[in-house]
């Protein structure tokens, strides 16, 4: 965190709400999870209703996903579902020079929080159960909503893909800027071989247990929308299946088959549960097909990174599960496709 966000949120938040005197209640604290946005934990003294509770900044680098994220999680929120209300938002010309999100504390913990290499194991037979349950039931929840309201105000000069087709199409451009026709090869067989159209619903396309905060009594709370989209629920469920497949957790050598064994066993039991919990049975080749998708995204975005950003995210998931990511869209396109 930088040393002057702090100050420039409060002058910010002064300015969004007319008052001048408006303070911190004690020194904010950053929060550490995620790759990608900048989060500050904090309570204002004296604020008036909506802003007088627990909050956090998301400060996020990309104005464009930023404004699709803080759409979603809004319209989500605002329709009952289980994440943070968002207070306040804002673009990069409005104080901080990246965009900006204020939204309530979520009490709780993350799923799987603390766990890391052999631990992870340890705890496996308790969590074998509870995190797919819990993974199903949230994403069951979300797939209910009526994606209506929020498709038309995605649709409103976006600078973003809003749909899985877009987000195909945007791999397809950004493989090619990357130099990596590898990446492009796989997407055009994704193109050329589509699966069977399907209802949209609001997908989260980030839900794995990190993303989820397990509070009193069980209930779950969802983070982090900058992957949300519109599409088919499979787009969703090969998400989760893909994270869960091939867990991102480094552990010695000995233990990856373990690891490899777990991952696909969690995975089977998602599907089952979601199953139960949405009444819906995803077509196994419309699963592949979005599994290949998700597997694309991650392999396009590390793409991306030079040498030195690799370095920085050495533990990052895509980074972690690139290999085995490559590999499996290798054997459903045809395409020698390499991790990095």
């Amino acid at each position: 965190m930088t040393d002057e966000l702090p100050e420039r949120l409060l002058a910010v938040l002064r300015t969004a709400t007319g008052d001048p005197h408006l303070d911190f209640a004690a020194p904010p604290e950053p929060l550490t999870g995620g790759f990608w946005a900048e989060l500050l934990a904090f309570r204002l003294a004296g604020a008036a209703a909506g802003l007088d509770g627990d909050l956090v900044a998301r400060v996020m680098p990309d104005p464009a996903v930023a404004r699709k994220e803080t759409l979603v999680q809004a319209e989500v929120a605002r329709r009952g579902f289980p994440t943070p209300k968002v207070r306040a938002a804002g673009g990069p010309d409005d104080g901080l020079d990246r965009a900006f999100m204020v939204m309530d504390r979520a009490p709780g913990t993350p799923l799987l929080g603390g766990l890391g290499g052999v631990s992870a194991f340890t705890r496996l037979p308790r969590l074998a159960t509870t995190v797919p349950e819990t993974l199903a039931l949230t994403m069951s929840q979300l797939h209910r909503l009526d994606p209506g309201p929020l498709r038309s105000q995605l649709d409103a000069g976006l600078a973003v893909a809003p749909t899985v087709t877009g987000l195909l199409e945007h791999l397809r451009a950004l493989s090619q800027a990357h130099d990596r026709e590898d990446l492009a090869g796989a997407g055009r067989w994704l193109a050329a071989n589509p699966p069977p159209a399907a209802a949209e619903v609001i997908c989260h396309g980030d839900l794995h247990p990190f993303n989820l905060l397990a509070g009193p009594g069980g209930a779950a709370t969802v983070l982090d929308w900058s992957a949300a989209l519109l599409g088919p629920r499979a787009y969703d469920v090969a998400f989760t299946t893909v994270i869960l497949t091939d867990p991102p957790v480094l552990v010695p050598a000995p233990l990856r088959p373990v690891a490899g064994a777990a991952g696909r066993m969690l995975s089977r039991r998602f599907e089952h549960r979601y199953r139960r919990h949405s009444g819906v049975a995803i077509d196994p080749g419309s699963l592949r097909w979005h599994q290949a998708l998700v597997r694309l995204r991650a392999l396009v975005e590390v793409a991306g990174w030079d040498t030195t950003e690799r370095a920085r995210r050495s533990s990052h998931p895509w980074l972690v599960s690139g290999p085995a990511f490559a590999a499996r869209l290798s054997r459903l396109t045809g395409v020698r496709v390499r991790p990095h």
